[in-house]
């Protein structure tokens, strides 16, 4: 049950936490569009019309828009945490804190109402992850001022699923998911008796339907260079599947249309079920691999460590020797910055394959939690 006092608190560090995400937003639009304002006056046109003027807001307002959520997933962390120590500072600079000591309550009694805010807005963070990112992913891949998807060249990938099979082609259209004149190559393994090479004019992608009556993989339409059947094996026929009606074939593969361009740079705009299921279904070698793995165990330790952060401001802003608050909010401040730097260091770590992923991503979680044990006994009380 919150009491008067906590609600007071939990109300003044959500309205501190949205005051700071209304400026660092809007400081990153200011600063962005005084960069980028070409690209939207390129596409809008520059005859100067108020038609033209009026498109090119339009475009402007749209793409920030989209891109809100992207910048409450990557600044949302840092900016809960930057709340609580200016609330904390508030309470301090105001003497507010001196009332419940008199009243024999303990400081660490305001971890209460600001661990389960920062906790409900961890959730709204997660929520942001899971269910908005995702469904934007096509327009967080828009370019300034236009609203189609920029084209991209492939990268040519191994297939791990399918006995190193080669993907290569001229170019993908990301909206479509389609790969223009599409490759695959193929050496002799188990899946063929010969190696065998697939052409054809486009190859799109198919997602898995909810009953299973559709499996993943891609679907090569109008094929410009079409092998003998015969050459599969009893396998391989069940992963290549000719069209007897029809100029195409469709091959079953777990690889993700994403890893066709950026080598799947694009982790952040998943979903975790999606970043389990490449991981259960690794089709692209262990390098990937590692990657996804760093992120999914990210997006675990991301909260925990938010809430271990609050822990350690605590006692140091309401400290039990200080001579000025401005220095405890510095010396916070440059307390929370090393622990930040050594949880980038782990996942720079993690990533070159110096740490295992799963250590990499909980390392900062165990230190965080050391050093909080540690900064209690410095508490005013």
């Amino acid at each position: 049950m919150l009491t008067t006092f906590d609600k007071y608190v939990t109300r003044r560090l959500l309205h501190t936490f949205v005051l700071l995400f209304i400026a660092a937003y809007g400081l990153f639009v200011v600063i962005d569009l005084f960069m980028n304002i070409e690209a939207f006056q390129d596409v809008a046109g520059k005859a100067g019309s108020p038609a033209d003027n009026q498109q090119m807001f339009l475009r402007i307002g749209e793409y920030y828009f989209y891109h809100l959520f992207e910048f409450f997933e990557l600044a949302g962390p840092i900016l809960i945490v930057v709340s609580v120590i200016a609330v904390l500072g508030l309470l301090q600079k105001s003497s507010e804190t001196f009332p419940l000591l008199a009243a024999g309550i303990p400081t660490f009694r305001l971890l209460r109402p600001l661990l389960l805010s920062a906790a409900f807005l961890n959730l709204a963070l997660v929520a942001n992850q899971e269910l908005a990112i995702p469904t934007l992913a096509i327009q967080l891949q828009t370019p300034r001022g236009s609203r189609s998807v920029e084209i991209h060249r492939v990268e040519p990938v191994y297939d791990y699923t399918n006995a190193m099979m080669l993907i290569s082609g001229e170019r993908v259209l990301v909206e479509s998911q389609t790969i223009v004149n599409p490759s695959f190559s193929m050496l002799e393994s188990h899946l063929n008796t010969q190696p065998f090479v697939l052409k054809a004019e486009t190859a799109r992608f198919v997602e898995p339907t909810a009953g299973g009556k559709t499996r993943r993989g891609y679907l090569l339409q109008k094929l410009t260079d079409q092998p003998d059947p015969s050459i599969l094996t009893d396998e391989g026929r069940k992963r290549f599947i000719f069209s007897p009606r029809s100029n195409n074939v469709f091959i079953a593969s777990e690889l993700s249309f994403d890893e066709l361009y950026k080598r799947g740079q694009n982790l952040h705009l998943l979903s975790s079920s999606q970043l389990v299921h490449r991981i259960r279904n690794a089709s692209t070698g262990s390098m990937p691999l590692r990657g996804q793995s760093m992120a999914l165990h990210s997006r675990i330790t991301r909260p925990i460590i938010c809430l271990l952060s609050i822990t350690i401001a605590l006692p140091l802003v309401i400290r039990r020797e200080s001579t000025s608050l401005i220095t405890n909010m510095a010396v916070c401040a440059a307390v929370l910055g090393v622990f930040y730097g050594i949880g980038q260091g782990c996942q720079l770590l993690g990533t070159a394959g110096l740490l295992e992923p799963d250590l990499a991503a909980w390392l900062p979680v165990i230190v965080s939690s050391i050093a909080s044990t540690w900064t209690s006994a410095i508490v005013q009380t």
